[in-house]
């Protein structure tokens, strides 16, 4: 499997190419347009884990939009202005945010620096809090689709945290292990109100 653009590794002025296809963090640079040119082996990995059935890169390719690989507007948007924002300025930029699985309560923070050669960005994803959803106290709901969803057949998923919105309780989100584990084709996506004030607000 390819995972990075033929002229990639020449791009690497004070980087070495070893370092970044070592590391035990997910790792991913952009071009100058934000198309996705390199994935190091723990951002295949973690994809594997964290159930990405077949080819991750299938769903999105070296030379796509990263972008393409982001729910939601508001997400979308966010991580394309910040992104410009390092390219043109230089200005490393960090950004935390949640990435959790049904029993497993992750954080991260995210990386993002411009290479030398001044058209280049390389992303590197820390864990920096790994628990249970026990441990932090996360209450689980069972399905029902009663509670969740709306008039227009769909229910809404935080695209951060997870969680479900209550159809006729808009400001109340559920936990629901079993719309995590598999998300329902009838999911709409966007951002609980917590998220969007501690991770998205500008």
């Amino acid at each position: 499997m390819k995972r990075y653009i033929e002229d990639f590794p020449s791009k690497l002025s004070g980087i070495d190419f070893k370092t970044l296809e070592k590391s035990k963090h997910s790792i991913y640079a952009l071009s100058e347009d934000l198309n996705l040119i390199y994935v190091n082996p723990a951002w295949v990995n973690f994809a594997k884990e964290n159930g990405v059935k077949g080819t991750i890169l299938k769903k999105t390719p070296l030379g796509e939009p990263i972008t393409n690989a982001f729910v939601g507007e508001v997400v979308k948007s966010f991580y394309s202005e910040n992104y410009m924002k390092v390219l043109k300025t230089g200005k490393p930029w960090r950004h935390g945010y949640e990435c959790s699985t049904i029993d497993e309560f992750r954080e991260f923070n995210q990386h993002i620096y411009r290479l030398k050669d001044g058209k280049s960005l390389i992303i590197i994803n820390t864990l920096t809090i790994h628990t249970t959803m026990k441990e932090i106290g996360r209450e689980a709901f069972n399905v029902s689709d009663n509670r969740y969803i709306n008039t227009t057949g769909f229910l809404t998923q935080c695209c951060n945290c997870r969680c479900t919105q209550r159809a006729e309780e808009p400001d109340v989100w559920d936990w629901v292990p079993e719309w995590v584990e598999k998300i329902p084709v009838n999911c709409s996506h966007s951002i609980c109100p917590i998220c969007y004030d501690y991770f998205w607000k500008k």
